[in-house]
């Protein structure tokens, strides 16, 4: 029916080879075909025919400057978390070839921590010899003024300046304890992380991702939360990484206070997923974004359009918000 009927249209509009003809669904919901097509539908989504009635072209509809401001956010918060990837996987490359075995990390830091321990010790004969000296400053003033005498301003001088250096050494001492915590802190990561890296099989290793392109995906605006208060925000993040747990089908590769990932895919059948918390710069609050990723098909890939990839992108933001509206 719908061909005799295309056929009859373009009988009667006398259609060349060249000719055109346009369908469009009107702002009543009706199916048109014309030889021309209204002002008012060029910006909609519309095809065109060819002589047989058969789609020789299609074009979706126009974006409207909300879509596209939105989808431009989105592509920056994809770039940010692979900047973050990057990061963390250039920082588990180097912890990977620096040490060999869990005993190289601690050996490594108990030297840093000896050298902070040389320097301290330093500074308590520092300020043990300082405190003989203000003792001596000391006993000399009062015995000038047993005697009556005025202490000479020289040795005030010198008196004040020997408190003032044992404060200095005092202040140098808890400068060096600080940054003794900082070494057993920065060491504990490295520590832990080589333990979680050990555990990893050879062929589950990060691989390098290409940087993303700049190609259209409306789905990816489905995987942005909002949040304005830290707690609220804690508890979407919270959910999000259970969401990830669940759905993603490799394991956890990054668990931090700001980045979530899992590892990169194995297989065709593995989804990857990653979750980033960001600082929102144009609104108060956080931004929680997932991104989700498939095996390439080629190397220019960008994001996963499979079937169960798009449906964890529609389900992402639901499923948060309705158990988090649920308590």
């Amino acid at each position: 029916m719908r061909v005799l009927f295309i056929s009859i249209l373009l009988a009667c509009t006398s259609l060349t080879a060249e000719a055109k003809l346009y369908k469009w669904v009107d702002e009543n919901g009706n199916v048109q075909y014309s030889d021309k097509i209204p002002p008012t539908a060029v910006k909609k989504s519309h095809e065109q025919l060819d002589k047989h009635g058969l789609v020789v072209e299609k074009k979706e509809r126009a974006k409207t400057p909300e879509e596209i401001a939105e989808e431009q956010r989105v592509r920056k918060l994809q770039l940010e978390t692979q900047r973050r990837l990057e990061k963390q996987r250039a920082k588990d490359r180097v912890l990977l070839s620096t040490y060999r075995s869990e005993d190289d990390i601690i050996l490594a830091r108990d030297g840093k921590l000896a050298t902070y321990d040389a320097q301290i010790r330093i500074t308590y004969n520092n300020i043990d010899r300082l405190k003989d000296r203000l003792a001596y400053q000391k006993k000399r003033a009062a015995s000038l003024e047993r005697q009556g005498k005025l202490i000479p301003r020289q040795l005030q001088v010198s008196i004040d300046n020997t408190r003032r250096e044992i404060n200095q050494n005092y202040a140098s001492i808890l400068r060096q304890e600080h940054g003794k915590k900082k070494i057993r802190e920065s060491y504990a990561m490295d520590l832990k992380r080589f333990r979680e890296l050990s555990k990893l099989k050879e062929e589950n290793r990060p691989r390098a991702v290409e940087s993303p392109a700049n190609t259209r995906d409306e789905t990816l605006v489905k995987t942005v939360l909002r949040c304005e208060k830290q707690a609220e925000c804690d508890k979407l993040w919270k959910k999000a990484k259970n969401f990830v747990r669940k759905h993603a089908t490799t394991p956890v590769y990054v668990d931090a206070d700001h980045i979530f990932i899992t590892q990169p895919p194995r297989n065709d059948k593995d989804l990857s997923l990653t979750l980033s918390r960001l600082k929102s710069k144009n609104s108060p609050g956080e931004i929680i974004f997932l991104d989700i990723q498939c095996k390439k098909e080629v190397a220019t890939d960008t994001w996963c359009t499979r079937k169960d990839a798009l449906e964890l992108r529609n389900n992402f933001r639901p499923m948060l918000l309705k158990k988090e509206a649920s308590q």
